[in-house]
């Protein structure tokens, strides 16, 4: 997964297991212990999480959780921007000659 997918992942405000799997880089069961260990500690701080069909977790917990640096992340997510957004310049420059 390159940082730029990485980052438009973790810029959500929610986490479900398939967000998970995708940042941890791991499989379902996995997932489900990372989420249900984040959604323990906000259980046993008195907060309550939203109920519905998709148990979600905030992101930021999981970020946290995960020990995920965002300053890097974002950092490399715009390098990488910049450098595909400059690679489409130099092709469209070699091509307009």
């Amino acid at each position: 997964m390159s940082y730029l997918e990485l980052y438009k992942i973790i810029s959500k405000p929610w986490a479900s297991i398939e967000e998970i799997r995708k940042i941890a880089n791991c499989g379902k069961d996995s997932a489900i212990k990372i989420r249900n260990s984040i959604e323990d500690k906000i259980n046993k701080n008195g907060k309550v999480l939203p109920t519905g069909k998709t148990i979600v977790v905030p992101m930021k917990d999981v970020i946290d959780y995960l020990g995920l640096d965002l300053s890097y992340i974002i950092n490399m997510a715009n390098t990488e921007l910049n450098l595909k957004l400059n690679d489409r310049a130099l092709s469209y420059a070699s091509i307009s000659r």
